[in-house]
């Protein structure tokens, strides 16, 4: 009889042994095409695993990919699963010992290299606080990729500055990544793709150096002047190494000086750029005079963010695209107007003032923001106008770093951006304190000056975490908006192709009538607006069709002889519709986006 007890205790240990978890980080997928992926896994003890892929959730078929984490790789793995088809919906899991692991996912197959559709991704940088709402908001859009843009959480500050100097401590940085609260789960059906960052190379501003600000002395003066110190090689070697041995990216373009790169989704093309590991310390663009105790902003032809290496496989790469879209990543803002608050910073460096929940003077404020594109503008300048010699249109960059939402449609930042850099901070104030200062001593308004596009503080008081949706509407355009943890949208934008903008502007221009559509894109109903004093169309006269010319609707409204705005509702599947206006010698055709 004891022996029998014995025997049903020690039954149901061994099944509770043989179904323990054993996966500590992941799984994470990354390096999206149109036919595989790389997954990383990390277990609890370097052993075998399978990974089991299928396009049926009930795994009816599957191909399987078995593999081992390894002691040396910090009990992880990262290989490649093949074979797949384009755009398609696929399942995972992880066996181990024969067991199904709980986390398992999903992630969807990139479309095929040159695919027009209607394609979401998102994006955004710089989580160091609990809230991770943005996380399960992005979830809800089921994007195809996330793409971020740095300081997946800080690593310096949760370890020393100086991790990146003991190689088991970049390590670390890993699996901290990986275990931030909401976002894995999130990564389990979102694939990523990931820029680096200054967190990533010894907290300062580029790998070589560490830079940064001479803070507040004890007696409440701030004393404005630079730090800089040199980053020990083998810390940078290190961050290289740990960002290929530990993140499933795409292969890197040359390892030894960055981390840049690029991958075609559909009819867009993404270039990953490095803005750190090669540039030029901020300091050097300045000189003091100390004789007028006073700062000037004078950076050479040599000041380069990105290494000439660098520039040269993206000039020859968005030369040799033929996508309709062409996306520039990085992890700092392109917008050439932030020059404006370098000049402003310094002409007021003096002046002592609290700015997004940190007290400093005007040269903080300049010195803040020439780490950015900004403060490098002989070769920004360099960019803007090779792409404008060369005819390369429709490039839209996507940013992170400076703590708040905002857009701009190219006015004031030289190519259209989204620079989304709010997922989980502290404050998100930053565009209305600018303004609120600004204007008092006489600078422009931000939405005018370098933010038309809307934000987190531009003409509104929403300051909650927030990220970035990308979505694009076949070769007709792209929608940019910024959404909140609670899911509301703070602003949106869409950038038109520029072969139908030219269009459109030559048939209004030619005809001297047009119609307004607004918004668009939208969920269904469209605002239509005609030339004031105009009468309506009749039937058969105003028709929406989708793109094969099948009929969606006619609009066959009678109203008062000088009506000219009405409503009209596409109750259709998201996509592209023509809305065609006819009437005598005025004919006009606008493109409807259902989202």
């Amino acid at each position: 009889m004891k022996k029998l007890f014995t025997t049903l205790c020690i039954i149901p240990l061994a099944f509770c042994i043989s179904l323990a978890q054993h996966i500590t980080h992941g799984p994470v997928t990354g390096a999206l095409t149109a036919n595989s992926a790389r997954m990383y896994v990390r277990t609890d003890a370097a052993m075998p695993y399978t990974i089991e892929v299928s396009d049926h959730p009930n795994f009816s078929t599957l191909l399987s990919f078995p593999d081992s984490t390894l002691p040396e790789l910090d009990n992880s793995r990262i290989i490649t699963v093949s074979g797949l088809q384009p755009y398609t919906k696929y399942y995972y899991r992880v066996i181990i010992d024969g067991f199904e692991e709980e986390r398992s996912g999903s992630f969807t197959t990139f479309p095929e290299e040159g695919t027009k559709g209607n394609y979401v991704l998102t994006t955004g940088s710089c989580q160091e606080t609990s809230n991770m709402d943005v996380f399960d908001r992005m979830l809800e859009l089921e994007p195809i990729m996330m793409l971020h843009t740095g300081d997946f959480t800080y690593p310096s500050y949760q370890m020393n500055q100086d991790y990146p100097e003991n190689y088991t401590r970049a390590q670390e940085s890993w699996r901290r990544r990986y275990n931030e609260d909401r976002m894995k789960d999130m990564l389990l059906y979102v694939p990523i793709d990931y820029v680096a960052d200054d967190d990533d190379n010894y907290n300062g501003n580029c790998a070589h150096y560490r830079t940064g600000l001479t803070l507040d002395t004890s007696s409440g003066e701030v004393v404005n002047g630079f730090t800089l110190s040199p980053v020990p090689a083998h810390a940078r070697e290190n961050w290289f190494r740990s960002y290929v041995e530990y993140f499933p990216g795409y292969e890197m373009v040359d390892t030894s000086e960055g981390l840049y790169h690029s991958f075609k989704m559909g009819n867009a093309e993404f270039f990953f750029m490095d803005t750190r590991a090669t540039a030029s310390p901020a300091p050097e663009a300045y000189s003091y005079d100390s004789v007028a105790n006073n700062w000037t902003f004078a950076p050479d032809t040599n000041h380069r963010i990105i290494s000439v290496n660098q520039m040269n496989w993206l000039k020859n790469s968005l030369v040799a695209s033929t996508a309709d879209w062409k996306f520039l990543v990085g992890g700092v803002p392109f917008n050439k107007s932030l020059r404006r608050l370098i000049n402003f910073g310094l002409a007021a460096q003096g002046f002592t003032f609290d700015l997004n929940g940190e007290r400093g003077s005007g040269f903080r404020l300049a010195a803040g923001f020439s780490d950015y594109w900004a403060g490098y503008p002989h070769q920004q300048e360099e960019l803007l106008n090779f792409l404008a010699s060369n005819n390369i249109k429709d490039v839209i960059s996507i940013s992170g770093d400076t703590h708040h939402n905002v857009m701009d449609d190219g006015t004031n930042s030289g190519i259209p951006e989204m620079n989304a850099s709010g997922l989980s901070v502290a404050n998100l104030q930053l565009a209305y304190w600018i303004d609120y200062y600004g204007q008092q001593l006489g600078q422009p308004h931000v939405g005018d000056s370098l933010w038309n596009g809307g934000g987190n503080g531009v003409d509104n008081m929403n300051f909650n975490d927030a990220f970035g949706k990308i979505e694009i509407f076949e070769d007709d355009s792209v929608q940019l908006c910024i959404i909140d943890y609670e899911g509301t949208t703070i602003s949106c934008m869409t950038i038109v192709n520029s072969t139908i903008a030219s269009v459109d502007e030559a048939q209004s221009t030619s005809t001297k009538f047009d119609i307004l559509v607004y918004p668009n894109p939208s969920d269904n109903l469209f605002t239509i607006k005609l030339p004031e004093n105009y009468l309506l169309c009749g039937k058969e006269k105003c028709r929406i069709t989708d793109i094969p010319g099948k009929l969606v609707s006619v609009i066959d409204l009678e109203k008062d002889k000088g009506a000219n705005t009405f409503t009209v509702s596409v109750q259709s599947s998201p996509g592209i519709y023509l809305l065609d206006f006819n009437a005598g010698k005025n004919k006009v055709q606008k493109k409807l986006l259902v989202k």
